[in-house]
């Protein structure tokens, strides 16, 4: 009988763990396939759409960068690319703000009401997007419910409504995209060791030095990840924007959809899409850039009374 010592491999041992490591190398073929098919190739096709001209309803196959060259030298293009950047930005800004202090509470109180507030934040996400928008749109109309209770109030005379304005559409997409950035926030926060903490304030520090000094640096990855993924999102959301924008607000997404439905411009449509794709991950890379150099730096002091 052969005994081996503890911590060693047998030589059976070692010949069966390059086949198990070939095993799991095999796992994640199905999902890239999966998103090879159903992601690259059709964002290779939008690419090479757009780099064609129609004349007609005829392609002419001679790829060139007319639709880009013609896209950015529209200036009616280029107020809806800023208006679609800075309203996105906005409703980041705004989930991130929001969703912090919730996120902190469902992880660190011990409260009866967690499940409560719980429940609350995945209210949104039960029905759909085209009915929450709705939903907004009977509030924000002229003789809607917020309309009527500040006439009411005497806040403002006469009927008022925000349907067709920037801020109608940020207020739809904070409340679809509210829970993300909330349960991004948690994931984040619960990594974050209590002792850390303990040991700022047993140093000296107050709550308030050791929230801006220790909890919110650590937790930065997770606020982070979660504006890089409502901003993603709101670069091309079409459903919130296009119901309570009302036709006089325009995004890229609704450009879109102009283009193609209403102007049939395939091509410039194909365009307008590329933009949003690579605005989008241009943003993502950036931030995550800037995300990896935050968690890089050097520890903070958190002495002193805060």
């Amino acid at each position: 009988m052969v005994i081996s010592a503890p911590g060693t491999e047998t030589g059976a041992a070692k010949r069966r763990r390059p086949t198990a490591l070939r095993g799991h190398r095999v796992l994640p073929i199905p999902a890239v396939l999966w998103l090879a098919i159903l992601f690259l190739v059709p964002v290779g096709i939008l690419l090479s759409t757009s780099f064609l001209s129609y004349e007609g309803p005829d392609v002419v196959l001679d790829p060139n960068l007319g639709n880009y060259s013609s896209l950015f030298s529209d200036s009616h293009f280029l107020r809806i690319l800023w208006s679609t950047v800075w309203t996105s930005l906005a409703v980041a800004f705004i989930c991130a703000v929001m969703a912090y202090p919730v996120a902190h509470f469902l992880v660190r109180s011990n409260s009866r009401i967690r499940v409560l507030v719980v429940v609350l934040v995945l209210s949104p996400m039960v029905a759909s997007v085209v009915v929450r928008t709705y939903g907004w749109l009977v509030l924000l109309e002229k003789d809607g419910l917020i309309s009527q209770v500040l006439e009411g109030t005497g806040i403002h005379d006469g009927p008022t409504g925000l349907r067709g304005t920037y801020a109608a559409i940020i207020i739809g997409l904070v409340h679809v995209l509210l829970p993300f950035s909330v349960f991004t926030t948690m994931s984040s926060l619960q990594a974050v060791n209590p002792s850390l903490e303990q040991a700022a304030r047993d140093l000296g520090a107050g709550p308030v030095r050791t929230f801006f000094r220790v909890t919110l640096p650590l937790s930065l990855p997770g606020v982070t990840a979660g504006a890089i993924l409502v901003f993603a999102i709101c670069l091309g959301a079409f459903a919130t924007p296009s119901v309570l924008g009302g036709g006089r607000v325009q995004t890229l997404a609704t450009l879109v959809q102009e283009a193609m439905i209403t102007t049939g411009e395939w091509a410039r449509a194909a365009s307008v899409a590329a933009v949003i794709l690579a605005l989008g991950l241009s943003v993502i890379l950036v931030l995550s850039w800037s995300a990896r150099l935050t968690s890089r730096g050097g520890r903070p002091e958190v002495g002193g009374r805060g």
